[in-house]
């Protein structure tokens, strides 16, 4: 337990050093902030664009794709958030030799390698997001229980780690691909895909992205859960996909230690 007290409170530090850089360099965070806002903004454009012409896109109606859109921004919001930065921060540690430092320290690699930095210029994309669930589940006229909302955020939280767990396996690619900095772009390129319902795949699509690789599911499920018409067998492959691509993770992390040689790796 005291274990678990230490990265808590080694995790909150890390949260108030950010904290005093963002005030430290104020106009940053106030540009990116509104890049981030404007951005947002451009997303729920573009799909209002489509569903203009179409009232659903694979069988969801409007405020149904606004839900969607509101989960898939809040995901988005933390990945940016706490994912980008430490993986490309990640790979550095590995080109530049750096990393050598971090095995050094009393603590686990993993956690000093995805938590050791982040950024608040996302606050506001995750409120509107927020904002933009509880509109759309007023306007559909669903009506979850607490049990479903508890299961919603568990889904949320499932989704977020599947999308850690998979950019960290792509990262730690970088022990063989020196100086392939792009390879931190490989998960963002794949956002289309977390932000339409998992019905528009089909075929061979469809099972790269609802089992192989299950982007699709990120945002589509916890929706369904919202709109109380989501499928068990979605839901679980949703959490045990979560935990397989963490292990893997891990895994594969301390498989490829066994490649590093510091400078020059």
């Amino acid at each position: 337990m005291s274990t678990y007290k230490k990265y808590w409170n080694i995790f909150w530090h890390f949260r108030k050093l950010e904290m005093m850089r963002m005030i430290e360099y104020r106009g940053d965070f106030i540009f990116w902030a509104v890049v981030s806002i404007l951005w947002t903004g451009f997303n729920f454009f573009f799909f209002s664009l489509i569903l203009r012409v179409s009232n659903t896109i694979a069988g969801w109606s409007t405020d149904e794709m606004y839900l969607l859109l509101g989960v898939f921004t809040v995901l988005d919001a933390l990945t940016w958030t706490f994912f980008h930065r430490n993986m490309h921060e990640y790979t550095q540690h590995i080109f530049t030799g750096s990393l050598t430092t971090l095995l050094t320290k009393p603590i686990n690699t993993i956690f000093l390698l995805t938590m050791g930095t982040n950024n608040y210029n996302n606050v506001f994309r995750f409120l509107i997001g927020c904002v933009v669930i509880v509109i759309s589940v007023q306007r559909v006229g669903a009506s979850p229980s607490i049990i479903e909302v508890a299961l919603f955020l568990l889904a949320l939280l499932a989704a977020a780690l599947l999308i850690y767990a998979i950019w960290f396996i792509c990262s730690t690619t970088a022990f063989w691909i020196e100086k392939l900095d792009n390879i931190n772009e490989v998960v963002p390129g794949l956002r289309r895909v977390m932000q339409v319902p998992r019905g528009v795949f089909a075929g061979a699509t469809s099972i790269l992205f609802t089992i192989i690789l299950p982007f699709s599911l990120v945002a589509s499920v916890p929706s369904e859960i919202l709109l109380q018409r989501a499928e068990p067998k979605w839901v679980v492959w949703l959490f045990v996909s979560s935990l397989l691509s963490l292990i893997l993770a891990h895994t594969f992390f301390y498989f490829a230690l066994k490649r590093y040689s510091s400078v020059g790796n």
